[in-house]
């Protein structure tokens, strides 16, 4: 009894061991690519996006923009809402570009400024976090990570970033790694505001929630309505476009 005790014990040993690096998280950057993927599924996309404020409790009045991307640094955002219509925001490596109608020439904006609400340009134009930050996985974890979410701090890699750095929540969903929560800070140190993304439903990205950690009920919800795949010529992403 005693041999056969230690010979069950010795195979469940060898089964923890084989089962180790299978059942192990991938590196922090294929977590990323996962997540990037999760949120916006094409490499070269066009949708239509309503960003709505809400103020105790009431929607406010929501903005529409019809969005075009490439490669996941190019993207031309076009509102379509009567009080910005006419409006274009084009994000490449270069920087962000801004046109309004009547205006002679396109001027450039940091990804920081507001677009509506609590969202800003560089919410919808680098909605790649790849190709704008490197991730490690932290040791020690914020509190409301729990039991299955794995924490991942990001640090920008170029100038184009829309956050100094980030602690992005991540947790496993039919074995894909899928967003709940992000931190978003600004090279001051401070803690800007937090994002918080709903689960994908019908083939669309996730509706995002960006809130004040001060004032959390006061959010701004970012809805993709429609999203398809486009290809596109080399001219959409133009900075000279955005005055034809």
């Amino acid at each position: 009894m005693p041999f056969q005790f230690d010979r069950i014990r010795w195979l469940v040993s060898c089964a923890i061991l084989l089962a180790g690096p299978a059942m192990a998280a991938p590196p922090a950057q294929e977590i990323l690519r996962q997540v990037d993927r999760y949120r916006m599924p094409f490499d070269s996309f066009e949708a239509a996006v309503r960003i709505v404020p809400v103020q105790g409790g009431q929607e406010q009045e929501p903005g529409t923009y019809v969005i075009r991307g490439a490669n996941h640094n190019q993207v031309l955002v076009e509102a379509t809402s009567v009080d910005q219509r006419g409006q274009k925001f084009l994000t490449t490596d270069a920087g962000i570009f801004f046109y309004a109608p009547r205006t002679r020439r396109a001027i450039r904006l940091t990804p920081l400024q507001t677009l509506r609400g609590k969202a800003s340009i560089g919410d919808l134009a680098r909605i790649s976090f790849t190709n704008d930050y490197d991730a490690v996985t932290m040791d020690t974890p914020p509190a409301s990570c729990t039991v299955d979410c794995i924490a991942l701090a990001l640090s920008s890699k170029n100038e184009a970033a829309t956050y100094t750095r980030i602690t992005l929540l991540v947790t496993k969903q039919r074995g894909q790694y899928v967003p709940q929560k992000a931190m978003l800070y600004v090279a001051s140190g401070k803690l800007l505001k937090v994002a918080e993304f709903d689960a994908a439903t019908g083939g669309l990205p996730p509706v995002t929630r960006y809130f004040d950690p001060l004032l959390p009920a006061e959010q701004t919800r970012v809805v993709y309505e429609k999203v398809k795949a486009v290809e596109f010529s080399a001219s959409t992403f133009n900075p000279r476009s955005l005055e034809q």
